[in-house]
């Protein structure tokens, strides 16, 4: 039986995105799963399947436990991913493709599964261009995202995050608040373990999907969520771009949402 889905403490919208607040991340994570469950259903009734971007971090880990336990039809489901580090294979411990096959990938039934192969590091623009390619042949119907403590969108981070950006995929390098903090996320044990490079979505492909679905939660996230709704559209905070999507909604928990209530 699928779990009840809990109200928000507090709702509200800035510019064109849809804000809800919850009580704790188990809460906004089970919230945006319902959501997306119903998102999914609502373009297979119309399609026939849905297309789903995926983003991987500990934030998302009620998210994600959220969707297993969720009814949805797998089967007809296409999922993608939004980022991978460049260098690393799909089964070392940070991976990326790893996470989301741990916490959903290898969990549910799914018609077909597209990863990012991010060990791929002779010509990785043929990389971009064959995923490129995928995403063109199966437009996102939904994008399940967070945001990072600089405020980025997957790994658009300020120095590289383009809302203009003519591509659908890049290889970037990582800004170092954005390294720093997958040390933080228990992701590496050190700085220097992180990875400087990465393939990720930009900003255009991940807002060209109708649904946008992005969960923000813990205290380390306050500053971007301040920013993200408070400060200037643009890409010295990339998660700005959201208040211009009519189809996203952002989930928070108390903590992350402490500066904005």
């Amino acid at each position: 039986m699928t779990p009840p889905h809990p109200d928000p403490l507090a709702r509200f919208a800035v510019d064109q995105l849809q804000v809800l607040v919850f009580e704790d991340r188990g809460q906004a994570g089970r919230a945006a799963a319902g959501a997306v469950a119903h998102a999914i259903a609502d373009r297979c009734k119309v399609a026939g399947r849905a297309n789903v971007v995926f983003a991987a971090a500990p934030s998302q880990n009620e998210f994600l436990a959220g969707l297993v336990a969720e009814e949805i039809d797998w089967p007809r489901v296409d999922a993608f991913h939004m980022d991978e580090y460049l260098g690393l294979s799909g089964d070392h411990p940070a991976s990326f493709r790893r996470y989301l096959y741990e916490h959903l990938f290898g969990l549910v039934d799914l018609h077909a599964l597209h990863l990012i192969p991010g060990e791929q590091t002779e010509r990785p623009m043929l990389a971009c261009l064959a995923y490129e390619d995928l995403l063109l042949a199966n437009p996102t119907d939904v994008v399940c995202a967070g945001i990072g403590e600089n405020g980025h969108l997957a790994f658009n981070d300020p120095p590289v995050a383009d809302f203009h950006d003519p591509v659908l995929i890049k290889v970037v390098k990582l800004d170092e608040p954005c390294r720093i903090q997958q040390v933080h996320d228990g992701c590496f044990e050190q700085l220097d373990d992180v990875p400087r490079h990465a393939y990720t979505l930009t900003v255009p492909a991940l807002l060209r999907a109708p649904v946008v679905s992005v969960v923000a939660v813990g205290p380390r996230k306050a500053e971007a969520v301040l920013s993200t709704l408070k400060g200037p559209i643009g890409e010295a905070c990339p998660a700005t771009g959201l208040r211009r999507h009519p189809g996203a909604v952002l989930y928070l928990d108390r903590d992350a949402a402490k500066l904005v209530l």
